[in-house]
C-alpha cells in the first residue's frame, strides 16, 4: 500500500499574490470594519486589528458564519499575511468557476453533509504542521440572512487538537453580496473576530458544549444587526432575484407568482407588494406588515411547507427535472435495496431528463440515465439539508457523489429545498423515543 502524501500549507507566493489582488477587488464597492475584542478585553480596529493577529503564533482553527460567497476574503484579509486553509465544498474544488484558484490555494475538499475521513485526515496534517484552518460550520451559504444550526460539526475536531478557536461573525455581507442577489451592492460590513475558545477551557468541555459555543459565537441575525446599526445599502435593482427563493404570497397564499421589478416584489395574482428598501426591510402597499423583511418571509415558507406535510399522510409532490452529477471517481452507491453504479465525471455532467417524486417515504429520481432509463432512491433520514443556489439548482449528496436537479421552473429549487428538509424534520421527531 502507498503511502498517503500529507497535505501541505498554501504555497506563499501564490497565497500572498492572489490574497492581495482579490482582497483589493472584492473590497472595491464595500466598506469593510474590521474589530477584534482580545483576550484581555480590549476593542483593536482597522489596521491594528492585523497587527494583533499576526503576534499570535499558529497552529489555530477558524470558523465563521456563512452568509456569502466573500467570507473566504474577509478571513485572508483580517489574517494576513498569516496563511489560511480553508475547508471548502467539494464542488467548489472541483467544478466551479473558481476551482484554479481554490486548487492553487490548496483549499481542502469537503462533501456537504456527509461523514468525510480525508477531509478529518487533511485537517489534522494543517495543524499538525503549525498551520492555519478555516471552516465554515453552516456548510453552505444561508439563503435568508439569518444563522441556522451546524450540520458541519467541528466540535469533534476542536476537542481532539484543543488549540485556540478564533470566531469570525460577518454583518452586511449578506446584503451585498447573496445568493439570491444579481448585482452586488455598496455598503457597510462589520467583521467581528474574537477567541471563542482557549484549550484551557476545551480541555474542560463536552463536544456538545463546545458545539454550543461556537454557535452561539458565529449566530448573526443580519437584519437585527442592521436595526442596531442603521446601515442602509443604497442601488437600484435591490429585489432583483428575491422570486427565486420567496414563492408563497403572503396575502393570498398562492405560489409561484411572486415577481420582482426594481425594487418591489409584486404577487401577481393579488397585487400584494413589498418594496425592497435601503434598509433591507419590507415596506408593504397594504395596511397589514405581513413581514418586516425577507428572513421572516422565508421562514414562513418553511413553517408552511411543515404544516402541510404534517396534515397529509399522502403527501406527495412531482418535479420535473433535469439531473446532473458530479463524482471525483468510480464508485458504487446505495439506490433503495440495490447498487447504483456512478462513473467519474468531468466536472457536473448531463445525465438526462426525469422527475424527481417527493413523499415522506423517499425520493424517487426516474428518468434517464446516461442514456439508460433509471430509477435512483434516495433515503429520507440521509437527507437532513438540501443546498441550492437560487433560481438554477437544488443538490443531494450521497456519499462522495452530488446530484444536481436543475428544475424547470428554476424558482421551484426554493421550495423543493424546503420540502426536503421539513420532511426530514417530521420524520426524525418521529423516530424518537417518547420520554
Amino acid at each position: 500500500m502507498s503511502r498517503r502524501t500529507k497535505t501541505k500549507r498554501p504555497n506563499p507566493f501564490v497565497y500572498y499574490f492572489f490574497g492581495f489582488i482579490v482582497s483589493f477587488l472584492s473590497f472595491a464597492k464595500r466598506r469593510v470594519l474590521f474589530t477584534y475584542r482580545t483576550p484581555d478585553g480590549r476593542e483593536v480596529h482597522g489596521s491594528k486589528v492585523r497587527e494583533e493577529l499576526v503576534k499570535v503564533k499558529p497552529p489555530y482553527i477558524i470558523v465563521g458564519n456563512h452568509h456569502s460567497l466573500y467570507d473566504y476574503v474577509f478571513a485572508i484579509r483580517a489574517f494576513y499575511p498569516r496563511r489560511i486553509t480553508f475547508i471548502v465544498a467539494r464542488k467548489l474544488y472541483l467544478a466551479s468557476k473558481f476551482h484554479f484558484f481554490v486548487k492553487m490555494a490548496r483549499a481542502i475538499p469537503k462533501n456537504l453533509f456527509q461523514p468525510d475521513i480525508q477531509t478529518i485526515r487533511q485537517s489534522f496534517d494543517i495543524l499538525g504542521n503549525e498551520g492555519i484552518l478555516a471552516l465554515y460550520p453552516e456548510g453552505q451559504i444561508v439563503i435568508n440572512g439569518i444563522s441556522k444550526d451546524m450540520p458541519e460539526s467541528c466540535a469533534k475536531l476542536i476537542k481532539k487538537m484543543k488549540l485556540p478557536v478564533f470566531a469570525i461573525r460577518t454583518s452586511g455581507a449578506y446584503f451585498c453580496d447573496s445568493t439570491w442577489r444579481k448585482y452586488l451592492k455598496h455598503g457597510i460590513i462589520d467583521i467581528d473576530i474574537s477567541v471563542a475558545l482557549t484549550p484551557e477551557r476545551i480541555k474542560e468541555m463536552t463536544v456538545e458544549e463546545i458545539d454550543e459555543a461556537i454557535g452561539k459565537a458565529i449566530y448573526v441575525d443580519n437584519f437585527a444587526e442592521q436595526e442596531k446599526s442603521g446601515y442602509l445599502y443604497k442601488g437600484s435593482n435591490r429585489a432583483k432575484g428575491l422570486e427565486n427563493i420567496l414563492y408563497r404570497c403572503p396575502s393570498c397564499g398562492i405560489e409561484f407568482e411572486i415577481a420582482t421589478h426594481k425594487n418591489s416584489i409584486i404577487c401577481k395574482y393579488c397585487g400584494c407588494t413589498a418594496e425592497y428598501t435601503e434598509s433591507a426591510h419590507l415596506m408593504w402597499n397594504k395596511s397589514e406588515n405581513y413581514y418586516p423583511h425577507i428572513g421572516e418571509w422565508y421562514n414562513a415558507q418553511r413553517l408552511a411547507e411543515r404544516k402541510a406535510i404534517d396534515a397529509d399522510s399522502d403527501y406527495e409532490i412531482f418535479i420535473p427535472v433535469e439531473l446532473r452529477i458530479l463524482s471525483e471517481t468510480n464508485t458504487v452507491i446505495p439506490s433503495g435495496g440495490v447498487e447504483l453504479a456512478v462513473k467519474k465525471t468531468r466536472g457536473i455532467e448531463k445525465c438526462g431528463k426525469g422527475v424527481l417524486h417527493i413523499r415522506k417515504c423517499g425520493y424517487t429520481y426516474s428518468g434517464d440515465f446516461f442514456g439508460e432509463q433509471k430509477e435512483i432512491e434516495f433515503d429520507v433520514m440521509k437527507v437532513r439539508y438540501v443546498p441550492y443556489t437560487p433560481g438554477d439548482n437544488f443538490q443531494i449528496y450521497v456519499q462522495d457523489v452530488m446530484f444536481a436537479f436543475y428544475t424547470i421552473d428554476r424558482r421551484y429549487c426554493a421550495k423543493a429545498a424546503l420540502v426536503m428538509e421539513s420532511i426530514y424534520a417530521s420524520q426524525s421527531e418521529k423516530q424518537q423515543p417518547a420520554i
